[in-house]
């Protein structure tokens, strides 16, 4: 069984409060995919996510902890959920807004730098603590990230 935190404190409370706001603010804005592609888009985000976490957090490399304590507690598997809706906001705007040809590489550096300034903001409230990470190494992930979201988009909109 997962231990819960040590302690409640500002990193549990940032991960409820962007959770509640994030997917509110999913299901505030109009229905773009049918619900069973959107369940999929925010499973493929979350289990994208993990592996990506597991490789860089977990045994492999160590290279950041995730939340307060090194081992796996509750809120490390709660904050899987925060990942989701920023690969859904992505996917639904670029679809929106019908993004095309060199527009493509600029809305992707747009939500690099969207992405770097909610891990920035995850820094301050401890959701991550750095062993061997730099900010600037996410960079380069986010933009692979974020193609390879788009290179799903023609398959998840195939199901509309």
């Amino acid at each position: 069984m997962l231990p819960s935190p040590d302690q409640f404190d500002r990193n549990e409370w940032f991960i409820i409060i962007s959770l509640i706001v994030m997917y509110t603010l999913i299901f505030l804005l109009p229905k773009r995919f049918p619900h069973t592609v959107t369940l999929i888009m925010l499973l493929f985000s979350m289990t994208y996510v993990q592996v990506l976490d597991h490789i860089l957090a977990g045994l492999s490399f160590n290279l950041y902890d995730i939340n307060d304590v090194e081992t796996y507690e509750w809120f490390d598997l709660i904050t899987w959920f925060l990942y989701p809706p920023f690969g859904y906001f992505f996917v639904y705007f670029f679809d929106k807004w019908s993004v095309r040809r060199t527009g493509v590489f600029w809305y992707i550096f747009l939500w690099v730098l969207i992405a770097i300034g909610e891990e920035a903001l995850s820094l301050k409230f401890n959701i991550f603590t750095y062993t061997g990470w730099k900010l600037s190494y996410s960079i380069p992930v986010y933009f692979i990230t974020l193609s390879i979201y788009l290179l799903f988009l023609p398959i998840y909109k195939r199901h509309v």
